[in-house]
């Protein structure tokens, strides 16, 4: 199950990372911050580089991008590519508003000569729509001369569901694909459809004993998830929600080393089903603490409560090292940072918020690489569900 979902979390932050390498949101020139709205409204201005950098700027917003939905997706039809592919990115994430893009990201996956077919697919598969066009869009690009294509269309598919029922035979095709990460794409799409996908079980079963050694284990995975969900009883009435959601296993992962003596300890969490939203936390001043030249006490996660059911914690795979800033050390500030951070279940990071901070630069830098974690989503009953924690950073001037 950790190899299914691991390869599938590269696949998409491979496919997102690959179209903003090198590039980062430029402020704005005259010093102030601009809003949501004249952001969108930039998007549609007659110089290209003013779009394109209102496009990065909203990406970077995430979420609360959501109001700039309509225009955005205009934005998709962008003579420059690369307008559109930061507007694709910024949809995929804004929640339900970025559904007003399938439509014309279905088209766009069909047309043979749009440059961001590829990213496209992806987005469409981070949608997850319920409408069979999409899908059947998909399916027709499992047939493409393009093994990028072939492999985003399959990890889409593989995150549609009930929808994804007639693209099961073209996953089954694709898993003897020429193509090695074609191959992989389409085994971990067929075991996130869990048992939508039980008509792949025989073929898969093959691919457990088969000479590709690195179809094997996904194989494996892929049919313990698909028989899982076939063993699982269908329930008749609909599960309320918890009213107090249930904290994470205290096993997490060991802290995390960072630059200059600071450190990410062991973080708490608050999970969420994956169906939820976290709405961004309004902005609020930090509090400032003196520093400490004791190390404070490490808060340890409370006991899942009663009936959390089979849940794993969210595993943090890397992150950026905050660095421990010159105006820190020129006044020996030490101490903890407190970070609160939204592990989100489509495996990106959601809402940063500073819990408690020291100042003279360090807040920033622990918020920045709260933002860089790269991680694999918790899980609940094998689905992945949105987690909340506390991050703590430790500054010491060595």
């Amino acid at each position: 199950m950790l190899c299914l979902m691991a390869l599938t979390l590269a696949g998409w932050l491979m496919l997102a990372g690959a179209s903003v390498q090198g590039q980062s949101p430029p402020g704005n020139t005259a010093g102030n911050r601009l809003t949501v709205p004249q952001l969108a409204a930039q998007l549609s201005d007659a110089d290209v580089e003013t779009r394109l950098r209102a496009a990065l700027t909203l990406r970077k917003l995430g979420p609360a991008a959501a109001p700039a939905a309509a225009e955005l997706v205009k934005a998709l039809r962008d003579e420059d590519p690369r307008v559109a592919e930061q507007a694709m990115w910024t949809l995929a994430f804004i929640g339900s508003p970025g559904l007003a893009a399938v439509p014309t990201l279905t088209a766009m996956v069909r047309d043979v000569d749009e440059p961001n077919r590829v990213t496209a697919a992806a987005v469409l598969g981070l949608l997850k729509p319920s409408q069979a066009e999409p899908a059947a869009a998909l399916i027709e690009a499992t047939r493409s001369s393009d093994a990028e294509l072939r492999r985003a269309a399959a990890l889409a598919l593989g995150a549609l569901g009930a929808s994804a029922l007639s693209g099961v035979t073209p996953l089954v095709r694709l898993t003897t694909d020429q193509s090695r990460d074609v191959r992989q794409a389409a085994v971990t799409a067929l075991g996130r459809l869990g048992g939508y996908a039980a008509p792949a079980l025989p073929a898969l079963r093959a691919l457990t004993t088969g000479d590709d050694p690195d179809l094997r284990p996904l194989a494996a995975a892929a049919v313990q998830r698909i028989e899982s969900d076939l063993a699982r009883p269908v329930r008749t009435e609909p599960t309320p929600p918890a009213t107090t959601p249930p904290s994470a296993p205290a096993d997490g992962p060991p802290p995390v080393q960072a630059a200059n003596g600071s450190q990410a300890d062991v973080p708490q969490t608050r999970s969420r089903p994956a169906a939820s939203r976290m709405e961004p936390a309004p902005e609020r001043q930090p509090s400032r603490t003196e520093p400490s030249r004791t190390a404070p006490s490490r808060t340890e996660p409370s006991e899942p409560s009663a009936g959390a059911g089979n849940r794993t914690g969210v595993v943090l795979l890397s992150q950026d090292k905050p660095r421990y800033t010159r105006e820190a050390a020129m006044r020996n500030v030490t101490g903890v940072v407190v970070v609160r951070v939204e592990f989100r279940a489509d495996g990106r990071i959601g809402n940063v918020e500073l819990v408690s901070g020291l100042g003279s630069g360090l807040d920033e830098e622990a918020m920045r690489a709260a933002r860089s974690i790269r991680f694999t989503p918790a899980q609940e009953n094998g689905q992945p569900v949105t987690t909340t924690m506390d991050i703590k950073y430790r500054f010491v001037n060595q």
